[in-house]
């Protein structure tokens, strides 16, 4: 049966009635794919979930992240197929929440109305695999969640909706990223609203404005703190340091463990590039400060 909804004007609000949509969903089993599940089960028909095969990679560092199941999509009481089985259940929309591959063409075009995605940055800016990180490490002032429509190209597609918020210095990207799920749930509730009365909110992307790193351009990516302001090296690596810990390279080209940075200072004693091992870890002579990071594991 269809919802309704009230909106508001008083003893004569209009009610209207939303159509119930028939949803298959591609999930990773991460936190946000978790939500972003239940609430399409819970205001929709969610009629399937695709889930990657296990592998070692995103998934499962996912999984290691935020440990829970061992088959954290099997709760939902849909059945869990392939890819390639989705068009026997004739969605309205495919959504795709934190899923870690790309979707063939054909497999969309099973979709009646086409398929949304969650990305956890402000499109165009950080298309690719880790949106959260793009915005460290680029110096963003804000974070942001988006809800895009899939077309062939990655996070290319028209947006449906965004929500941006300031990005505190320093804060935990762990932190942040359960945010953005809440905030990419709520949103993604409102676009298939829309959806589901006949509406389909679109809006082209700025190709002037698009950046992309792949998972290799992440893999590499190092920290020049020799030419960064401490204040930016700080912020980068207490954001990105509770999941990440191969930021820092040594002399020789070696990457460093460790974890989040603790504190920055400024100081005229300095030798750019110089790490110093102290007994919290490690020093970072900056390009104006250093920045103190805990060693890791």
């Amino acid at each position: 049966m269809p919802n309704t909804k009230r909106h508001q004007g008083g003893k004569d609000a209009t009610i209207i009635a939303m159509a119930s949509l028939s949803i298959v969903g591609f999930a990773s089993g991460s936190p946000l794919s978790q939500l972003a599940m239940a609430r399409l089960a819970r205001d929709h028909r969610l009629a399937a979930i695709v889930g990657p095969p296990p592998r070692r990679g995103v998934l499962h560092k996912l999984r290691r992240a935020w440990p829970g199941s061992s088959d954290p999509l099997a709760g939902f009481g849909v059945p869990l197929i392939d890819a390639g089985e989705v068009g026997r259940f004739k969605p309205d929309v495919i959504v795709a929440a934190s899923f870690p591959r790309i979707i063939p063409a054909t497999v969309l075009a099973a979709a009646r109305l086409g398929a949304l995605n969650m990305h956890a940055s402000a499109l165009p800016r950080h298309r690719g695999v880790d949106g959260i990180f793009g915005t460290y490490w680029d110096d963003d002032r804000d974070a942001a969640m988006t809800i895009h429509w899939i077309n062939e190209r990655i996070d290319a597609g028209d947006i449906a909706a965004q929500k941006s918020l300031p990005l505190a210095r320093g804060r935990p990207s762990g932190e942040l990223y359960l945010e953005l799920s809440a905030i990419g749930v709520e949103l993604l509730a409102g676009v298939l609203e829309q959806i589901s009365v006949g509406q389909v909110p679109r809006q082209p992307q700025d190709e002037s404005r698009a950046t992309y790193q792949s998972a290799a351009d992440i893999a590499r990516a190092r920290i020049p703190f020799v030419h960064w302001p401490a204040e930016r090296v700080w912020h980068v690596l207490s954001g990105l340091g509770d999941q990440r810990s191969e930021l820092v390279a040594d002399s020789n080209g070696q990457p460093l463990a460790h974890r989040r940075a603790t504190r920055y200072r400024t100081s005229s004693d300095l030798e750019p590039g110089r790490i110093a091992i102290v007994e919290a870890g490690y020093e970072l002579h900056c390009s104006d400060g250093i920045v103190t990071l805990a060693r890791g594991t």
